[in-house]
């Protein structure tokens, strides 16, 4: 931001930030609270005011798309609620594409989805690992309805059971099964509780994979590498920003020809913390 600028009264400077797209109203900034609590109506209303070019493509998203993931390893999957442009394009945490690949080729019989949200890991993995039974744990009430919703979209619903808060007893006795038991983890620094071996034995045992939040004075990630250094390996994959070369060949077109930056400025997830996933493998 300029000088003269900054000599403007915050309320213009932050109309200012708000309509060139220098602060996102939906992630961050004194507004956020307030943005959040309106009605879902009014909540797009305000993002055509504020970003007419990203919402009319976003709507042509999904129409074209008819609601189901265009690229990437859970292509086809259909989305319920109000799914995002990155889940739509399919570039939403490309990071762990190749993870998920690799995790989905081996011979896991157990998946417990913690932070499951509306099912986009539950339902996509169970999609990819017809032989594994899920256990999805969320603690949002409207969260959960709409799981439910996408497991029955997407056939799956006979091998997902959808749970709500995850208590540590509750991770405990997930993990009473035999085979391969696969963890995925998003819980927005409740990891550090949760993830503990020390309270959950059985977690030595397990494959997992875990989104570190954090600021940068006291990161989750570090905590989860000296916890399962001792008995797992560890793998870091780093949160990246987008570019529209991250989008599959083909995807999206017309409009990735017509409106390229357009299309990439929705490709962002706005991550306002430092994050990083950790695949723990467990030794032998």
């Amino acid at each position: 931001m300029t000088a003269s600028r900054r000599a403007y009264p915050a309320p213009l400077t932050l109309l200012w930030e708000l309509v060139t797209g220098r602060r996102a109203v939906e992630h961050s900034g004194p507004l956020l609270g307030t943005f959040v609590r309106l009605p879902a109506p009014l909540r797009d209303a305000v993002r055509w005011i504020l970003r007419p070019r990203r919402r009319f493509l976003f709507g042509r998203l999904r129409a074209l798309s008819r609601d189901r993931v265009l690229s990437g390893p859970f292509a086809g999957m259909h989305l319920t609620g109000q799914p995002a442009a990155p889940e739509l394009l399919g570039t939403y945490e490309r990071e762990l594409f190749d993870v998920v690949r690799e995790l989905a080729s081996r011979p896991f019989r157990t998946l417990i989805n913690l932070g499951a949200r509306y099912g986009y890991y539950a339902v996509g993995l169970a999609r990819l690992m017809p032989a594994v039974k899920v256990t999805a744990f969320e603690g949002n009430d409207e969260a959960r309805a709409q799981l439910e919703s996408a497991a029955e979209a997407n056939g799956v619903r006979d091998r997902v059971t959808v749970a709500g808060y995850c208590e540590v007893t509750d991770l405990a006795a997930a993990l009473e099964t035999d085979g391969g038991v696969l963890v995925v983890c998003d819980i927005d620094g409740g990891e550090v509780a949760l993830l503990d071996p020390q309270r959950v034995g059985a977690l030595t045992r397990a494959t997992i994979l875990v989104e570190c939040h954090g600021p940068a004075e006291s990161p989750t990630g570090p905590v989860m590498e000296h916890r399962f250094l001792p008995t797992h390996d560890v793998r870091r994959f780093a949160v990246e920003e987008r570019v529209l070369s991250h989008l599959a060949a083909g995807v999206a077109e017309p409009w990735r020809s017509r409106m390229p930056r357009t299309l990439e400025a929705l490709m962002q997830e706005h991550r306002t913390l430092p994050q990083s996933w950790l695949l723990l493998t467990p030794r032998g």
